[in-house]
């Protein structure tokens, strides 16, 4: 995405009754062009079934919420409506982190993630990323026994579960749970591969992770998890500037031990917004791309349904169709919106469409004018209040779906 969050290293308001009406459009009518896909599937189904689960007491385990995306979710703006809202009915049983502190002003809700001392942070955005990644994006490293990596959480932790890279020639972790001992974790793996390391806490605050001393240590990710039952957990991975190309550097065998292990409800893709500013953008390489990883994401987490979100509206001053005041939308941006729609419908994803829940075409430059503006002078990124309303929008989408029609007859009647 266009905008800050460098990875580091150790150290007017009648437009929103608009975007309102349009969000309902989307889930009112019906198009012809994809009701053969419809009858078979609505995308939504296996995720409301979960749904009707929890709310029926025949599961204990947590509805589980995996969105993954570029910077409109690196930080909580979006996500924040949407966790909210779920934890509001369910209960909040945690959230996964990204290792340490990936890029500086990461902050998520209700944590304060620290770091101190020798770690070497990467990043899976540049296209010569080498080495393991997984779902989070980022991966944590040092051998060095004074690396701290640390968080404070304002709810209490009932567990931890670390995701950690293993080799034949990883060191150990240690672990400190409040006033508790410190653990001595493994992390070797005789084949190279994801390694989970599960530890039940006594309802503690601060949570302190090191390297033992004894080789390198990979951290991928750690989560956060509470007593609330059955609760909700929603899991929100952004990578800032992302495509859905970063997929590709991440690997495959962790990806998919990660999502099997966490077995979501539903997952949540949101890329778009990067690939709809190139203007050479070959869309059916985008095509294959985006239908491949969610693919893949299907036969990792077979009991999810799978939600692509068509990209908010954007724009830009240069080239485009112009929108006023020197502002353009990028050529390509629809382009992507309908190869994402197309893909939901021939394989029974559930489709939101981003840019029309805002209101259509311009809708970015309208929003970044409105009093108050609803989104940030860059015509990109969202401003608090319009992350809200658009949250509020999503979230009706998925948990009203299956009362207002399926997936695909939302999906089609955008063109």
């Amino acid at each position: 995405m266009t905008g800050s969050g460098s990875v580091q290293r150790t150290d007017r308001l009648w437009f929103s009754l608009r975007a309102v009406l349009a969000a309902l459009l989307i889930s009112v009518f019906p198009a012809a062009s994809s009701a053969a896909s419809c009858d078979e599937t609505r995308g939504l189904e296996k995720f409301h079934k979960a749904i009707e689960d929890v709310e029926g007491g025949a599961r204990s385990r947590p509805l589980t919420i995996l969105h993954l995306g570029d910077s409109h979710i690196a930080l909580d703006s979006f996500t924040r409506g949407l966790r909210n809202r779920w934890a509001g009915i369910f209960g909040s049983a945690g959230r996964g982190l990204m290792p340490g502190v990936p890029f500086r002003y990461y902050s998520p809700d209700g944590f304060k993630p620290e770091m101190s001392g020798n770690w070497d942070i990467a990043s899976s955005l540049p296209a010569n990323a080498t080495g393991p990644f997984g779902i989070q994006g980022f991966r944590a490293s040092s051998a060095d026994r004074n690396a701290v990596m640390s968080v404070h959480s304002e709810s209490a932790v009932s567990r931890v579960v670390i995701d950690v890279y293993g080799t034949p020639y990883s060191g150990a972790l240690l672990l400190k749970l409040g006033d508790a001992a410190t653990l001595k974790l493994p992390t070797k793996r005789d084949v190279p591969g994801l390694v989970q390391l599960s530890v039940p806490a006594a309802n503690v605050h601060e949570v302190r992770l090191m390297p033992a001393g004894t080789g390198d240590v990979h951290v991928l990710g750690w989560s956060f998890l509470s007593s609330v039952s059955p609760g909700m957990r929603y899991d929100s991975f952004g990578v800032v500037a992302a495509t859905a190309s970063i997929t590709t550097r991440w690997d495959r065998q962790t990806v998919h031990a990660q999502i099997a292990a966490m077995k979501p409800d539903v997952v949540i893709l949101g890329f778009g917004t990067n690939e709809g500013f190139n203007n050479v953008l070959d869309l059916e390489a985008y095509r294959q791309l985006a239908g491949g990883f969610a693919r893949e994401i299907e036969e990792a987490a077979p009991d999810a349904s799978i939600a692509l979100l068509g990209p908010f509206d954007g724009a830009r001053q240069g080239t485009g169709e112009a929108c006023g005041d020197g502002w353009m939308t990028p050529p390509k941006l629809d382009g992507v919106r309908r190869v994402l729609r197309d893909v939901a419908a021939a394989h029974g994803y559930f489709f939101w469409d981003g840019g029309a829940a805002m209101g259509g075409r311009c809708a970015a430059n309208e929003w970044a004018k409105a009093d108050p503006p609803l989104m940030y002078a860059d015509r990109v990124h969202l401003r608090p209040a319009g992350a809200e309303q658009l949250a509020s929008a999503l979230w009706t989408a998925l948990k009203e779906q299956e009362k207002q029609g399926s997936s695909c007859a939302r999906a089609g009647d955008q063109g």
